[in-house]
């Protein structure tokens, strides 16, 4: 039987929410987890994620535990050691996308199997309707509200309009938006703390949702497309960078390109944006339900 190890305080982490916790509810086993690796037994399947340590790898080992490592980041630059130690020793290696699985590939000499993440959100009904004052929304985590050069993404949205807002919910936004004093005084950037209804709430309100991010750097590469996916299982467009593997599946459903076209496109085509965000409900429901990617977890227990 499969179990998650997820350590005592780290529920709320998008990555383990996206790579335990939903996934956990489509199988219907959301008592499916361990938060201590001694408590694993044996028979079981045990899933070890980037909070792994090298005494969680040789406690299995020594039971006898055959166990997962789930990889949703490229962090060879900061813990190669640890990620091929624990790889080699895998009795089954799980990632993302096909980038990362290439990336796996090349650092360890081994194939590894491709789980995406699910949506965490209920369906709602599409909705493009922008008035006089565009309502744009980011969310997501402090890290990657600060890859990106702000003040060029307003420079792009200036160039369609004067007359909008961006409201960014992300973790301890005093922290966040300390370089951006100047767009919150001219109220053109409203900051919200994050939790998971607020997101909701912003995301509801808004006309469309904007996602850069910086395109040269390996670790934006392999990002999951999951705030893509929350933003259209919610009924609202979603532009997005080019350059990001996992977010070519869905280039049929959203803007992959730079805010300002993003923007231009969507003003002027709300017929074909209606469209597309039901079109990519559908895609969503098919390869991102949590039902979807928990029979995918079900399925590594015939993998190893």
């Amino acid at each position: 039987m499969i179990k998650f190890y997820i350590p005592k305080g780290v529920l709320r982490r998008a990555s383990v929410r996206f790579r335990a916790s939903v996934p956990l509810q489509g199988m219907r086993k959301e008592d499916g987890f361990i938060t201590k690796v001694n408590e694993a037994k044996s028979g079981e399947l045990i899933v070890l994620a980037k909070n792994v340590h090298y005494e969680d790898i040789n406690l299995l080992k020594q039971k006898n535990i055959k166990y997962i490592f789930d990889i949703c980041d490229d962090k060879w630059n900061k813990d190669a050691d640890l990620y091929n130690y624990a790889c080699q020793n895998a009795n089954l290696i799980t990632t993302t996308c096909e980038l990362l699985r290439s990336k796996i590939k090349q650092y360890t000499d081994k194939d590894s199997f491709i789980i995406p993440d699910p949506t965490e959100r209920e369906r709602e009904e599409p909705y493009f309707n922008p008035g006089k004052h565009l309502k744009l929304c980011w969310f997501g985590g402090r890290k990657s509200f600060s890859l990106f050069d702000w003040d060029k993404v307003f420079s792009e949205i200036k160039s369609v309009t004067d007359n909008f807002t961006v409201h960014a919910v992300t973790a301890k936004p005093d922290r966040a938006s300390k370089r951006l004093g100047h767009l919150i005084e001219q109220k053109k950037l409203i900051m919200y703390s994050w939790d998971f209804k607020t997101q909701g709430d912003i995301v509801r309100q808004s006309d469309i949702v904007i996602l850069p991010l910086p395109q040269d750097m390996p670790l934006v590469q392999v990002k999951s497309p999951n705030r893509l996916i929350d933003g259209l299982q919610q009924g609202r467009f979603v532009i997005a960078n080019k350059g990001v593997d996992s977010y070519e599946k869905l280039k049929d459903y959203v803007f992959l390109g730079n805010i300002k076209d993003g923007l231009n496109w969507a003003l002027n085509n709300k017929e074909q944006v209606l469209e597309k965000i039901k079109l990519g409900q559908q895609y969503i429901q098919e390869n991102h339900s949590p039902e979807t990617i928990g029979r995918k977890w079900i399925e590594t227990e015939k993998l190893v």
